[in-house]
């Protein structure tokens, strides 16, 4: 237990890159709902147990809006923008994300099916002439969400120098208040420029769509759009970047999982669901802010304070899944919070789902004897990044 008045400062470090940092594992068991404080010093509180994280993401008591508040506690050293779909509440987020998930629906990414295969198979050319080591996130891992992504919404995958420095910073916990300035402006700017281009020349992507619904039906404000832009590209590829990662990693440490895995195709989405379960690593960067006093479990959440979930430690909860540290692809789960849960649940699950069948598929198909090229516990982790992973991931074959 936590002395009085003591508090989790956030992020944990990892002392091992490859494991659950065994401060929050032993804080889930001890104390799932306990005082902490972001790299800004603000305070906040951590939840680590599966229920009440499934608590903390669909109570309308527990709200990102308010998080946008001049004087809401601060994850990082600047407060988020109220017109991006992630700070908004109902009746906003309801009508935005309405006119995000026109991209995403199951029949449209059934659609994008080949063009994923194709984009899987070119990369994986490209890896194969190279000699090994490779870094697997540099020839992979990273361009494959992003290309998939890009080629969606209409943004010129050649153009990714100009924004992928400026998206981590953004992703980045511990970033000033200056380098964040820069990189929204930057960002941003980007962005106002590709939607005029578009607007002059219109395609047949997304972004057209969205800029149509801005011109033609004043469904959406100027700010509104640059924000949903700028959103769907950074989610739309980041989290793949890591569970794309993290699952090669569970696989080559886990040889007779793989082994299944090439044997019977069929264990395929049972397996991804696994992978996800173990995919992502650390604390939400999306903390809510409790707008009254609200108990979860033992304690009573104070009016204005705010509230943090640990994704990593509620999809390894006992109470839930058996054995949880144990990667198992034949595995039944009880409940699949990766995605989310309520009314912010991630509108790209269904194409996520699909990225991480065929790249994996493809990944161990074309390079069978993937191996890591140096020893696990040499891998080098991204404290601060948002979402976690690996800064290099050299693997050879």
């Amino acid at each position: 237990m936590l002395a009085e008045n003591s508090s989790i400062p956030l992020p944990v470090l990892r002392s091992d890159p490859t494991a659950v940092p065994e401060k929050y594992t032993r804080l889930r068991g001890e104390q799932p709902v306990c005082p902490a404080s972001f790299v800004t010093g603000d305070p906040a509180y951590l939840v680590t147990s599966h229920e009440d994280l499934k608590t903390v993401l669909s109570d309308e008591r527990f709200s990102r809006g308010a998080m946008c508040a001049a004087d809401a506690p601060r994850c990082q050293a600047v407060r988020p923008h109220p017109d991006t779909i992630l700070n908004m509440d109902a009746p906003r987020h309801t009508h935005i994300r309405k006119l995000a998930a026109e991209a995403f629906t199951p029949r449209q990414v059934e659609k994008m099916r080949p063009r994923i295969e194709q984009i899987v198979v070119e990369l994986l050319d490209d890896m194969a002439a190279m000699a090994p080591p490779v870094d697997l996130i540099a020839a992979f891992c990273l361009p494959f969400p992003l290309r998939i992504i890009c080629e969606l919404l209409g943004i010129p995958f050649e153009d990714r120098a100009k924004f992928l420095d400026t998206v981590d910073v953004i992703m980045t916990f511990n970033s000033t208040a200056a380098q964040l300035g820069q990189a929204y402006v930057d960002l941003r700017g980007y962005f106002v420029d590709l939607i005029t281009s578009k607007r002059e020349n219109p395609g047949d992507d997304f972004l057209t769509v969205l800029i149509s619904r801005r011109d033609k039906k004043g469904q959406l404000t100027e700010s509104e759009l640059l924000s949903l832009c700028t959103i769907l590209m950074v989610a739309g590829h980041e989290t793949g970047v890591t569970v794309i990662t993290n699952s090669a990693f569970n696989l080559i440490r886990h040889p007779d999982q793989l082994a299944a895995l090439r044997a019977d195709p069929a264990l395929m989405p049972g397996a991804v669901e696994e992978m996800l379960r173990v995919g992502i690593p650390g604390i939400s960067p999306y903390p809510r802010l409790a707008t009254s006093d609200v108990k979860l479990g033992d304690v009573v959440i104070p009016k204005g304070s705010a509230v943090v979930v640990n994704y990593e430690t509620a999809l390894r909860d006992p109470a839930v899944f058996d054995d949880p540290d144990r990667f198992d692809i034949r595995r039944q789960p009880v409940s699949q919070v990766f995605f989310g849960h309520g009314p912010h649940f991630c509108l790209g699950s269904t194409i996520s789902r699909v990225e991480l069948q065929i790249g994996i598929r493809h990944l161990f198909e074309r390079f069978p004897s993937l191996a890591l090229a140096i020893p696990p516990e040499d891998l080098r982790w991204k404290d601060f990044a948002t979402l976690g992973n690996f800064k290099e991931f050299p693997v050879t074959w």
